[in-house]
Formats: structure tokens, sequence, C-alpha cells
């Protein structure tokens, strides 16, 4: 006789932000019987499992699985947030992320990923902390080409990583990456963002994830660093940055594909304006409301291996939506657009392998 998890009972409920009460009213049972359920006291009985799945959109086989769930702040998950963020949606963003990472473990047992390019950890005590040198490294290894790193989101997945555009459902968390053994780096970024600080949230994520494996006293100045590095060598952007003004930044904006803030920054950083005229340039930005929606907005990068994955079982593997819905659990229509990118398949036996795009090119 199969058991339900309690652990995928919380997972569950948390993801659809709802609290032991809400969900015990939804269902039609006392608080009390959830609060059993969730801590392995009370086996939970089919009635209510049926129920439960119902009201949380999840499939009855959800709540058996037996995956490790990981938090934010452990040493594999980072999140990047803006402001202090409440502990209820903290968790609901937690467990989103744990739920989707399982749903790509599933669909990565039938398909893999070959690419050109990886991931490589950097061991930043070995820079003496100098993260723009694991930028610079990482812009080599992966033949990134001189300028402006045209699609970020081409290069990372060129690299094996996954990258999954998310509805946290707050401005105030930009992020969160999660790299296991034996899985890519999975990036979780926040879709309602402007495109310029997606990429640049990205670019600070991929330092975490190559630089962190232990955390650092100086973690988030790190990855800010790695970041500034990646998406504006020094050695190019430089020139173009001494005695910045708000119009040369929203010149540079299209083509860094950066916001002017991250610019102006970057001239700051790089000694390029003074400490005043960083001070005046960020007080224009506020006073012409650019520091919420700047102008000049750039076109996002889009990210594939998602869609490609699940391209490949519906192609390759002769998957149903209602397989893919049995697969993953869940009826979630992000995972089932039709409209997905062309994919290039090679079988091999049972295995389908995915190459994807080649490393990107001057």
């Amino acid at each position: 006789m199969e058991i339900v998890n309690p652990q995928m009972l919380i997972l569950a409920r948390e993801s659809r932000g709802m609290t032991q009460s809400e969900l015990a009213r939804a269902v039609g049972v006392t608080q009390g019987k959830v609060s059993k359920y969730e801590n392995g006291m009370l086996l939970v009985s089919r009635e209510d499992l049926d129920k439960i799945a119902a009201v949380l959109d999840y499939t009855p086989d959800f709540f058996f699985q037996q995956d490790k769930v990981y938090g934010l702040g452990s040493s594999f998950l980072f999140h990047r947030q803006r402001q202090r963020v409440p502990m209820m949606l903290q968790r609901k963003i937690q467990a989103d992320v744990n739920i989707m990472r399982m749903q790509v473990e599933r669909l990565l047992r039938s398909a893999e990923i070959k690419c050109d390019n990886r991931f490589t950890p950097i061991d930043i005590d070995e820079l003496g902390g100098n993260a723009a040198r694991a930028a610079d490294r990482i812009r080599a290894t992966w033949s990134l080409p001189l300028g402006p790193i045209p699609n970020l989101m081409q290069a990372v997945e060129s690299a094996g990583g996954i990258i999954i555009k998310c509805a946290f459902g707050t401005d105030k968390i930009d992020a969160s990456h999660l790299w296991l053994p034996d899985l890519p780096p999975l990036f979780f970024v926040n879709r309602d963002m402007p495109a310029d600080r997606l990429r640049f949230t990205l670019a600070h994520e991929i330092g975490h994830a190559i630089m962190h494996s232990v955390p650092t006293e100086s973690i988030e100045d790190e990855a800010n660093q790695f970041a500034a590095e990646l998406l504006m060598p020094q050695k190019e952007i430089r020139k173009h940055l001494r005695g910045l003004t708000l119009q040369r930044a929203a010149m540079l904006k299209p083509h860094w594909r950066v916001s002017m803030a991250a610019i102006i920054k970057r001239a700051k950083d790089l000694g390029c304006i003074s400490a005043q005229e960083y001070s005046r340039l960020f007080t224009s930005l506020s006073t012409q409301g650019y520091r919420t929606n700047e102008p000049i907005p750039i076109s996002a990068d889009e990210p594939a291996v998602l869609r490609e994955l699940v391209a490949v079982h519906r192609t390759a593997l002769g998957y149903t939506d209602a397989d893919l819905g049995r697969l993953l659990y869940t009826a979630d229509s992000q995972f089932f657009d039709p409209e997905h990118a062309p994919v290039r398949l090679r079988l091999v036996g049972k295995r389908t392998i995915i190459a994807f795009r080649e490393r990107l090119n001057p």
C-alpha cells in the first residue's frame, strides 16, 4: 500500500500559497487533521487525498513521490531578492522551484541535453576573490564573441543550463537557481521583469552557480561583479563610459542590452565617473521616473530548452498531453505549449539525444 509523503502534501499546499486552515476549509476537514497529515501522524484517506489533489490541482500520484525538497538559502539553492519578502511568499516560491525541478528531472529521464559548452565550477578563492576574472574565464570557455552578448539565454542553454520563466507573483524576488548532482543548472527567473533587468539577474545567478558551491562572505557583491563583467567587459566598455551622461547611457543601453542604471553603476565601479557624478545621474533617473520604468526597452531573450524537452516527448516518444500530465503530475499548460521551437533529434537505443544549438559564433 502506497503512503502519502507528508513533504509532498506540504509542498503542494505551499505552491498554491495556501495555509493549513485554508486547505482544510476547501477540503471540508479540520485544520488539525491537515496538520496531522502533514506531520505524518495520520495516514491520508483516499477520499481526502482525492479532494486535496483536486483543490491543489495536482494528480493524486504527486503526493506519493519521495523526492528531496531543497530550501532557500541552502548550498544548492540561491535566490536574488530586492526587498524583504514575507515568509508565506518565500515558501510558495521555494515550493514552485522544487516542483519545477522535479518535473524537469522527469523530462530528462528520457532525454539528454547534448551541447558543446559546459558549466564548470570556479574556485573564487583561487582567483583572489576576483569575480571579474571568473566572468572573463567563462566568456573564453564558452567562446562568447567580443562585445555584448546578443542572447544570454542562448549562451546559458548552449552550456547545458535550463532556464524557466516563472510567475513569482511579486516583484520583490528576481530569480533563483538550483544546481544538483546529476542535473544541469536550473535557473528560475521572474518573467515579469523588464528584459534589461532580467539579463543582469540571470548573469548574477550564473555567477552564483559557477562561483558559490560554497558561499563566501561577499557572495552578493561577487555575483554582481561577475554579472557586470560578463555583460560589460571592462576592456571593451571603459572607453564608452568616460564623462558618461544620462543621454549617453540611453544610447549605450540597446547596444549592451543592459539597463541605464547598470551602465551608470559600471561607470562608477570602473572609475570613469566620480561618486558625485554617479549620485547626480541616479538622482536624474529617479526624477524622470526611470528607476522603475526606463526608456528604450530592449527585446527579451527567450528560453527554449524546456519547450524542446516537451517537444521531444511529443514528437520522438509519442507522449500525448494526458501522458505528459501523468508524467509531470499536473495539467499546467506551460508544459504543453504546442508552439515549440524546432529541435534536431538523434535516437540512440531507447534514449533521445537532443542536439541543442551550437556555441555562439563571433
